[in-house]
């Protein structure tokens, strides 16, 4: 059981590195730079919906290790990959290239791709951690609003 905690928490330690590299530094500033809408979360605020989101990554790997190996599992994996990476890219288009347009496109398959996770841990595999994954999805719907609205007021027109 040990070894699926490690394993686990370095696949979640990866995808923290990965955003790191790909958003570069000056992540703070530039939140600051754009115009935001008026629900827009402070800066403290995405700190703490990161460290939620790599919990519930975390949860749900754990969970996937303890299940015995099957397709599903794998496909299972295969999405949490898909969604700690395009996580991480997101950052690069967000922070580094500065194409909100991008970003927010990116947003678009992400979701597709988290709400398949969810249906295959509800369906086939674990209920429980398709439950650890609902307050993500939810939150999704602001962060794909918020990032829409971010392109619009920053783009120029």
């Amino acid at each position: 059981m040990t070894h699926m905690i490690i394993y686990s928490l370095a696949i979640c330690v990866l995808g923290v590195v990965l955003e790191g590299l790909f958003a570069g530094g000056g992540i703070k500033q530039r939140l600051a730079s754009l115009r935001l809408p008026s629900y827009a979360v402070p800066f403290w605020g995405w700190m703490v919906i990161g460290v939620l989101y790599y919990v519930i990554c975390f949860s749900i790997l754990y969970r996937l290790f303890l299940l015995p190996p099957s397709p599903w599992r794998s496909a299972a994996f295969a999405l949490v990959g898909a969604i700690l990476f395009i996580n991480a890219l997101w950052n690069y288009f967000f922070f580094r290239t500065r194409n909100l347009r991008h970003a927010y496109l990116l947003g678009l398959p992400y979701g597709v791709i988290a709400i398949s996770l969810f249906l295959l841990l509800l369906l086939r595999l674990d209920r429980t951690a398709a439950w650890f994954l609902l307050p993500y999805l939810l939150y999704l719907f602001y962060g794909n609003f918020w990032g829409y609205r971010i392109w619009k007021l920053n783009s120029p027109e």
